[in-house]
């Protein structure tokens, strides 16, 4: 990890690269920055004011947590460009908490951008990682108690702070964030987060996919260097590795994984009085992966079911904001246009600065797909408007079918030559994707176990095929919870929900006709006329599956040698509920909120 500097600027290059599984990538980024001004996002009179100060060298620190276990920091200071020495007066703490460790090295790899601007930077390394003590685990409470002892140190101990916090980050140093924000309490030092690269349910989101574990924990852990005191055979997180993998508890969504939902914390993140400014890409790994937390954040606030969808017309506040760019895991991050808006976030709630950014009554941006534009809305989705379309002859139609037909399937086999694929006429009218959707196949299968893995795609004139969603359910996890899960017009299911628990699982009665309803990932593009929607079917996932999965050794051999026919008949008609509604929902904003590529 270096940095290099360039003429008169800084350029990070400092970042975590960790295989997540195939050919994805996960990059986590600690917050190195461009010394660069960027127009502001928001269209007040607000501007990004010029570096002022230079940067001081890491000094390194040791806090002690409540338990005593010593948590290594890294702190830099703004300092006077032309004599080098500490800028005089306190100033405001910006937080990042890496899993990574920490060492002393090049400061733009500590928030030079912030710095320059302004705030001491803090970088620390998680519990179990770097040169901190303790044994590590993969968020929960206890990162959640350490992010709280350094926010009480950084305002109360810490030389040069002015007493105020926010907390900085992208990816595991995004999310862990959110951890913080619940365990602070009321009336703390800890005035505004900005969760980067950040999802909203581990388990639904990185952990499993459709009930089936993936490789996500491990793959990260390889990257993590382990501290002192932490053996990487027994700690928490290694606990965790090992279930996943051999069907343990952990494998399944159970009180581990409940307590490690982003979108569970959001009552007592509001009841703490933090404003969350979060961002995430439709490339994600897991794409959109915020929009769980800000309609979790937005209901807290006002009271309602937290994982209700937000309709049009329902309050909102400009307390919680979040960003989906068209992008994937940390990219642009530390570009000038996203600088640029964290600086305004953090000069809102730190230094009080009139940016006005908080008073808007559309706090979700989005970049609309196929227009290349943002949008800036209150809803999510914009409409709960739906159209239902039917599996026929490789065709999707608006009606139901009125013989017996099926497909095949089998599992094992390669996805290639074993995909059934359904598509729609050529649209009559423009329409806009806008959100999660739903695939309920009707099947028979010879074995105890399905898996059944379902892509939306969009198909131009010219026949390129562009993906927008996938999802993917084990079939013994087919059980949906009817109280979280999100109905469009007409009663049209648009985003299951399933447990995903060992009490909610219940095989396959082999050969017996059964509903399996797949949750396809959010979406918010727009599909002009002309253009065909398609879907298709694998037994298994293909290889541009958002991520992949890692069936544990029991859930292997249920599925084996499975063979699954797809019925699409009058009486088990499989169909497709899409979330489409006219383009005239979502009007352009008149802000920029990132590079549209």
């Amino acid at each position: 990890m270096t940095g290099s500097k360039v003429g008169n600027k800084v350029k990070l290059s400092r970042t975590a690269s960790v295989l997540a599984g195939g050919s994805a990538a996960l990059v986590l980024l600690v917050a190195g920055q461009t010394a660069t001004t960027a127009a502001p996002a928001s269209a007040s009179a607000w501007q990004p004011p010029a570096p002022t100060f230079a940067t001081s060298e890491p000094v390194r620190a040791t806090v002690t947590m409540d338990d005593g276990v010593k948590i290594a920091v890294d702190i830099v200071y703004p300092t006077d460009p032309s004599t080098g020495a500490r800028a005089s007066g306190n100033f405001p703490v910006l937080l990042s908490q890496n899993p990574y460790g920490t060492q002393p090295s090049d400061p733009a790899d500590n928030g030079t951008y912030f710095v320059q601007r302004g705030y001491v930077f803090v970088v620390s390394a998680v519990r179990g990682t770097g040169d901190s003590g303790g044994q590590l685990d993969w968020f929960g409470d206890r990162q959640g108690k350490d992010g709280a002892n350094l926010v009480n140190w950084a305002a109360h101990t810490l030389s040069g702070s002015n007493g105020k916090v926010g907390l900085e980050g992208c990816s595991y140093l995004g999310v862990n964030q959110w951890f913080t924000a619940a365990a602070v309490g009321k009336n703390s030092a800890l005035k505004a987060i900005a969760p980067f690269c950040t999802d909203s349910d581990f388990y639904n989101d990185l952990t499993a996919n459709g009930g089936i574990p993936t490789s996500f924990v491990a793959n990260i852990a390889r990257a993590q260097p382990r501290g002192p005191e932490d053996d990487p055979a027994t700690d928490p997180q290694s606990v965790t590795i090992t279930q996943q993998a051999n069907g343990g508890s952990r494998s399944y969504n159970d009180a581990y994984w409940q307590a490690r939902n982003v979108q569970k914390l959001m009552p007592r993140i509001v009841s703490n009085n933090i404003p969350a400014l979060s961002q995430a890409g439709w490339e994600d790994l897991f794409p959109g992966g915020n929009l769980g937390a800000y309609v979790a954040a937005q209901n807290a606030y006002f009271h309602r079911p937290f994982t209700d969808p937000i309709a049009p017309g329902d309050p909102v506040t400009g307390r919680y904001q979040a960003i989906v760019g068209p992008w994937t895991h940390g990219e642009h991050v530390n570009e000038a246009t996203l600088q640029a808006i964290r600086l305004e976030w953090f000069d809102t709630w730190l230094k009080n600065a009139p940016t006005g950014m908080a008073a808007t009554s559309k706090p979700l941006h989005l970049f609309e797909n196929g227009a290349n534009t943002w949008i800036d809305s209150s809803a999510w989705p914009l409409s709960l408007d739906a159209r239902t379309y039917y599996l026929g002859n490789g065709s999707l139609t608006a009606t139901k079918p009125t013989e017996q037909r099926s497909d095949s399937l089998s599992w094992g086999a390669s996805t290639a030559g074993n995909t059934l694929t359904y598509t729609t006429a050529p649209l009559a009218d423009t329409a806009l994707l806008n959100g999660p959707a739903d695939v309920t196949l009707y099947a028979r299968s010879t074995n105890v176990e399905t898996e059944l893995t379902a892509t939306l795609n969009i198909v131009a004139p010219d026949g390129t095929v562009t993906k927008q969603a996938d999802g993917i359910l084990l079939g013994s996890q087919r059980a949906v919870d009817t109280g979280e899960s999100w109905y469009g017009k007409n009663k049209a299911l648009l985003k299951p929900s399933h447990p995903f628990t060992q009490a909610s699982q219940q095989p396959v009665t082999p050969g017996r006709t059964t509903r399996y309803d797949i949750s396809l990932l959010p979406n918010f593009t727009r599909i002009p006329a002309g253009y065909r929607i398609q879907v298709t079917i694998n037994s298994q996932p293909p290889a541009d599956f958002h991520f992949p999965v890692s069936p544990t050794p029991q859930q292997l051999a249920n599925l084996t040698g499975g063979l699954y026919t797809i019925e699409r008949s009058a009486e088990a008609a499989s169909f497709v509920n899409l979330p489409l509604t006219s383009p005239g929902a979502a009007a352009p904003s008149n802000d920029n909120w990132g590079p549209a590529s």
